[in-house]
């Protein structure tokens, strides 16, 4: 093997630790976590498993506000889980922006256990995220959104 060669190669090796270092598993998302990645969007619910993880001073789409876990141990329904996440989020809200949930500007979705996570996985986590409230879902801003009274 030649310098050239070997070097390509730890460039590769560098930049697969720095890429996988960077993602985050949805499942381990917890207050203050500030990411990039496929959203949830109120009307639909789309499973996700891993976004982008960055720091909240850097450009970011969504911020995690608020986490938790139910304390169902039996599978009701999607309905009951989203409701119950809803129910929860919108508790926990006030403490982290600063102002009521109906008087602010954001936009909040749930990232909730999915039947297939539920009883795989054991996954009872709730996670609650802020967008921009810009109406695009893919608006990137920096810095965190908790005291904001947006």
């Amino acid at each position: 093997m030649n310098k050239l060669t070997i070097i390509t190669i730890l460039v590769i090796m560098l930049l697969s630790v720095v890429l996988v270092a960077c993602e985050g598993n949805v499942f381990s998302l917890k207050a203050g976590d500030c990411f990039n990645g496929p959203l949830t969007n109120p009307e639909y619910s789309v499973d996700v498993t891993d976004v982008e993880l960055v720091s909240c001073d850097e450009p970011h789409q969504s911020e995690v506000y608020a986490s938790f876990e139910l304390p169902d141990s039996i599978w009701k329904s999607e309905d009951y889980v989203f409701e119950q996440g809803a129910i929860g989020c919108k508790a926990r809200f006030e403490t982290f922006v600063g102002i009521e949930y109906e008087l602010s500007t954001l936009d909040v979705s749930i990232n909730h256990p999915s039947v297939e996570s539920w009883i795989e996985m054991d996954d009872r986590g709730i996670r609650c995220i802020l967008s921009d409230g810009t109406g695009d879902m893919k608006a990137y801003r920096s810095g965190s959104l908790k005291g904001s009274r947006r």
